[in-house]
């Protein structure tokens, strides 16, 4: 467990949260002493102001899907209490929300915290511990934490039982990845173009988002990875969730 992860624990036992419902994230927030605002906010989904022992965050009132807004009040929240020493203020877009592997530290560890805040790890395995990885499941999950289905795979990656691997694609060009240590295949370049004949390229050649988890062969993701030569034949699911407008998450995982 990194040190983001510890912190919420650390904030989620101050408080005596013990399971969702017991307190909401705003209750949370205000006991830290941030105080929580929505309006409406150009070019950015939330912002904060903070000094040593308080805090403004403002949430974009045009946030209509409520897990996300829960994700990006933790994600502010991490920087709260994580951050407030290197600056006084932090604003987020689409597009640093969604880096959770990038050269951005700060805002790799605000998500780190936020999903942590939003899904502990020991409840999360409970809910999966198992149990086969397939869309049932990761909206079960998600709808007992109140999250997307986005951050809840993303969740599955460290402590799930199946090999998944979670792919960041932006404007039809992979931005990064990131996988379960067991999941077979690693090679996949990044800057490199999405694949055609995949789910993720059919969305960025302008052919939508199917809804459920569609096989795709392997050797369309990963036509160059060692493991390939034997697995020529194997098949992955494929489920994609877009972002933002140019941004698209895939998740891959083995049967």
């Amino acid at each position: 467990m990194n040190k983001a992860q510890q912190k919420a624990h650390e904030i989620l036992k101050s408080v005596g949260w013990g399971a969702p419902g017991d307190l909401t994230l705003e209750e949370i927030a205000w006991a830290g002493g941030a105080f929580i605002k929505v309006s409406p906010i150009g070019g950015s989904e939330g912002r904060i102001l903070m000094n040593d022992d308080s805090a403004i965050i403002t949430l974009d009132s045009g946030i209509n899907y409520e897990p996300k807004k829960r994700f990006v009040l933790a994600h502010e929240l991490g920087h709260f209490y994580l951050h407030r020493k290197l600056g006084s203020f932090f604003s987020d877009t689409d597009r640093t929300l969604s880096q959770w592997q990038t050269k951005s530290i700060h805002e790799t560890e605000a998500n780190d915290f936020a999903s942590e805040l939003l899904m502990p790890s020991h409840l999360f395995i409970d809910q999966v511990k198992g149990r086969k990885l397939d869309l049932p499941l990761i909206r079960q999950t998600a709808e007992y934490f109140g999250t997307s289905m986005t951050a809840t795979f993303l969740k599955y990656r460290y402590i799930g039982d199946y090999p998944i691997m979670i792919i960041f694609s932006e404007k039809n060009l992979i931005k990064w990845k990131q996988s379960s240590l067991d999941f077979p295949f690693q090679w996949l370049p990044i800057n490199s173009e999405v694949p055609v004949y995949t789910v993720a390229g059919d969305f960025f050649n302008g052919n939508g988002i199917e809804e459920e988890p569609v096989k795709v062969d392997a050797i369309e993701w990963f036509p160059e990875d060692r493991e390939i030569e034997s697995k020529k034949h194997w098949k992955l699911w494929e489920q994609c969730f877009q972002v933002s407008p140019n941004g698209l998450i895939t998740c891959l995982w083995t049967f």
